[in-house]
């Protein structure tokens, strides 16, 4: 495909750290690799600053008046003014805006669709739900999203929950699931000295690490892994000893979580650290032999791709885009509930060597689906589709002013 200029709109991008910001910046440096010239539009996360942008393709910022700290969104018509001169300047040939409750990614499709012509793609990374107020939330959302030529959604389940949203406001518009991308060079399974290294590091020995990453919020459920843990020791008949558990990260459900280890007593097994930067989790994989998300409406996490990247296999909940992810018993266990986990936990304490088997096949399955090479041409294909389907679109119109005109 000849080399496309692609704005990349969100309100969640670096300085701010999560999976949608790290998606879009892996996704802007495939785009730039392949000879495309992407551009991230976002606002300025005035409350962050001094940071420094030195990323290999263009970030333009753009402040607004209003700025939502707690949830780090932004809205302001000198804001979509300023974005407004920029597609005047480049002359965007598509638009890919992440996060359909993003106030800015809305406000994007809008201005590029509408106003300057430009084709829209819009990839949803997370469930709806119910959230409180529906009727209100739910219809004002589908009212703003209709400048949206094709969805994109993370997993089956994240597109199933799209077309619940919006209904008869899809309008016959696609919903495409295209999973998240990972770089398998960079996080790969390590060579055995490079895991007798970071077990080392840890203070393991022939213990069975289990390992937890990400927020610690009631969907994530990470307070609930103290039961988890101790149920699966007691069906396992295995000493307490011979289990490490490792948990990083943080939010309102901690104290809680810090309560139920002391309660369990699986607090005397346990290393919990804060948030840590991305590229220190590596050697965390690498000393694992399983990684633990108990989460539920979990859109596609990327610790469930890291966790396979490295070899590692994925213990987690069915009712997830991990579903999408995890072949369950060839590249790691899902359950369908609390009980169902712990059973997991418990076969995986006593068959370490189907441990490994499931984590080598979990490579091998990375490698095939979801790596950024794999990825990004099932993107390109989306912007070709949308690009053309805009195209006749446009025919279409004209063609009906032509019509009325020679009536």
């Amino acid at each position: 495909m000849e080399g496309l200029k692609i704005a990349i709109a969100s309100d969640w991008f670096y300085p701010k750290v999560g999976g949608i910001e790290s998606h879009i910046d892996e996704l802007a440096r495939n785009l730039l690799f392949t000879g495309h010239e992407p551009y991230v539009i976002t606002h300025d996360y005035r409350y962050m600053k001094p940071y420094v942008d030195s990323f290999p393709y263009r970030v333009a910022r753009f402040p607004s008046t209003i700025y939502f700290k707690k949830y780090h969104t932004s809205v302001g018509v000198d804001q979509l003014r300023g974005i407004n001169e920029l597609y005047k300047e480049v002359g965007f040939d598509i638009t890919h805006v992440h996060s359909i409750y993003s106030p800015l990614s809305v406000a994007v499709s809008k201005l590029s669709r509408g106003i300057r012509g430009v084709p829209v793609v819009a990839t949803n990374h997370s469930f709806y739900g119910k959230p409180p107020l529906d009727s209100l939330i739910g219809a004002f959302v589908r009212r703003n999203l209709d400048r949206i030529d094709t969805f994109v959604a993370v997993s089956t389940p994240v597109a199933d929950d799209t077309r619940n949203l919006l209904r008869s406001k899809l309008n016959g518009r696609p919903v495409v699931v295209v999973p998240n991308g990972i770089d398998v060079n960079k996080w790969r399974p390590p060579e055995p000295e490079e895991r007798d290294k970071a077990r080392r590091d840890l203070g393991v020995k022939d213990e069975i690490v289990i390992l937890y990453l990400g927020r610690m919020t009631e969907r994530k459920q990470a307070h609930r892994i103290p039961f988890m843990v101790r149920d699966a020791l007691r069906r396992s008949n295995l000493p307490k000893k011979k289990v490490k558990l490792v948990m990083i990260g943080n939010g309102p459900m901690r104290p809680v979580l810090e309560e139920n280890l002391r309660k369990t007593g699986i607090g005397e097994i346990t290393e919990l650290y804060d948030f840590m930067e991305r590229g220190r989790l590596l050697p965390l994989y690498w000393a694992a032999d399983l990684v633990l998300m108990p989460g539920i409406l979990e859109a596609f996490p990327v610790v469930g791709l890291e966790a396979m990247a490295t070899g590692r296999p994925v213990i987690g909940r069915n009712e997830s885009g991990l579903s999408d992810m995890v072949l369950n018993g060839k590249t790691g266990l899902l359950a369908v509930s609390e009980e169902e986990m712990a059973e997991n936990l418990a076969t995986a304490f006593q068959d370490r060597e189907m441990l490994v088997e499931m984590g080598m096949t979990a490579r091998e399955r990375v490698e095939k689906e979801f790596s950024w090479e794999v990825v990004l041409k099932r993107i390109l294909r989306v912007y070709r589709m949308t690009m053309d389907m805009r195209d006749e679109v446009d025919r279409l119109y004209l063609a009906y002013k032509l019509m009325r005109r020679i009536g």
